[in-house]
């Protein structure tokens, strides 16, 4: 099996369930397979400033796919090669939108995370540690109005948290009306991008950026927005703990995060 390119998502895939540690039997298996020459990504619907304590752990990170595919930053090259944004006139519009309705939201711009201060009441945290939520505060910029603060730049993504089924109904509304990407990551969250932009688009413009083919890439994954980039890849692994499309998407079933499924594959597809 000839690998050249891993590209793992983050949370619930590489990183244990406390979405903060890279364990022990993970960091090896990728040390090895990038020391035999197979260059490492992390696909994430993170920000890239968000991903410093995974890059801290995992040192030798060649690209970081972020914001659910909206760019792709080269840490070789300390540039990004490939980016696609929400434009400056439709961020303003749903951020207009969201500034009169009672919800928590942020959004990913320049790589920062931007959240509205008076809208943090509404927040309810189902199933997320408290350890990576405080670590989630410390990198994001809070704005006593993001709407004015924000006008004129393009968002990479914009993600909205416990939304009612009313509230969804309106958002997916508008978000059909300007035609963008929705997916989602957690249990009632919903994350827009740029119409095309996925993580699977973003996988294969850092191919044609950096000469891989679709055959040479693995890929691991375990929720929605992760499914476009399994069906992406030749060599695609689905955790144990993947939603079924996901599953149904792969190539390969691998274990639970809980149980180094990424190091196991690394280990039997690639290391073998």
């Amino acid at each position: 099996m000839s690998i050249k390119l891993i590209a793992s998502d983050l949370d619930g895939t590489l990183m244990a369930p406390d979405h903060i540690t890279v364990t022990e039997r993970t960091y090896n298996a990728l040390r090895a397979a990038h020391d035999r020459g197979v260059k490492l990504a992390i696909a994430t619907g993170r920000t890239l400033g968000f991903t410093g304590n995974v890059t801290e752990q995992l040192p030798f990170t060649d690209y970081v796919i972020y914001s659910n595919g909206a760019a792709v930053y080269d840490r070789n090259q300390s540039k990004v090669i490939y980016k696609n944004h929400i434009s400056p006139e439709i961020t303003e519009d749903i951020l207009s939108l969201l500034s009169s309705m009672k919800l928590y939201y942020n959004c990913y711009v320049d790589g920062k995370i931007y959240v509205q201060r008076d809208k943090v009441q509404y927040y309810k945290n189902r199933s997320l540690p408290q350890e990576f939520l405080d670590l989630f505060v410390a990198c994001s910029v809070e704005c006593e109005d993001m709407h004015s603060m924000l006008r004129g730049k393009s968002a990479e993504i914009i993600a909205m948290y416990s939304l009612s089924e009313e509230q969804e109904r309106r958002l997916t509304d508008r978000f059909r009306l300007h035609g963008l990407h929705v997916t989602s990551s957690l249990e009632g969250e919903l994350e827009v991008t740029a119409p095309s932009v996925n993580k699977g688009t973003a996988i294969a413009g850092l191919c044609e950026a950096a000469g891989f083919s679709k055959n040479e890439v693995m890929c691991f994954g375990d929720a929605l927005n992760d499914l476009e980039m399994l069906e992406f890849a030749k060599h695609s692994v689905a955790m144990g703990n993947a939603a079924e499309k996901c599953k149904e998407a792969a190539r390969h079933i691998t274990t639970t995060n809980a149980e180094d499924g990424v190091a196991r594959a690394v280990e039997e597809l690639v290391l073998k």
